[in-house]
């Protein structure tokens, strides 16, 4: 048989008690917490990849439109494309287009008053010209003229049409510059 004596006094013996009860008390808080934080890492981990997510799928929007853009920039890219290549032909067009006007203008300004024109025919760049003089010098002034102006050249009369002094049928042919005819005025 064992004997045990007490000889620790009573504040001594309540001191040691108080440190154990502490001791199981934080014992027992360690236990209840533990699951508490590791749920608090498993929220704060969830929070985390929520927020990458939202974040990649931001971006991934944010790249949508931006594609939708650089789709809308083609679309009217291709549409000027088709714009210029439109006007480049029209200028193509325009530029070996022949400005007859130009040669009616110059034709009106030549013609002198007593000649009437009945028939203008062209082939390329001859022009025929055939119609009634009131005189012989009528129509010969009217020939200088076209021989003056820098629009034509080559001016035939035939002698059988000179040989008429009044009431002269003519036919007259002459070439017309291409630089009459390509030119604004």
């Amino acid at each position: 048989m064992k004997i045990s004596l007490d000889l620790l006094p009573q504040n001594k013996k309540d001191e040691i008690k108080r440190n154990k009860l502490f001791r199981e008390l934080l014992r027992e808080e360690i236990f209840f917490l533990f699951p508490l934080l590791i749920l608090i890492i498993i929220l704060v981990n969830v929070n985390y990849l929520l927020s990458i997510q939202r974040s990649s799928s931001q971006a991934a929007y944010e790249f949508q439109q931006n594609q939708d853009k650089y789709q809308e920039l083609d679309k009217y890219d291709a549409e000027f494309k088709n714009i210029n290549n439109a006007t480049s032909l029209l200028l193509k067009v325009q530029n070996g287009h022949l400005r007859w006007a130009n040669v009616f203008s110059h034709l009106g300004q030549a013609i002198p008053s007593g000649i009437a024109i009945n028939n203008f025919a062209n082939k390329n760049y001859v022009v025929s010209l055939a119609g009634k003089a009131l005189t012989r010098n009528k129509l010969l002034e009217f020939k200088g003229n076209l021989e003056k102006d820098a629009c034509f050249g080559g001016v035939n009369v035939p002698l059988s049409d000179l040989v008429v002094k009044e009431n002269v049928d003519f036919q007259l042919d002459f070439n017309v510059t291409q630089e009459c005819l390509k030119s604004e005025k």
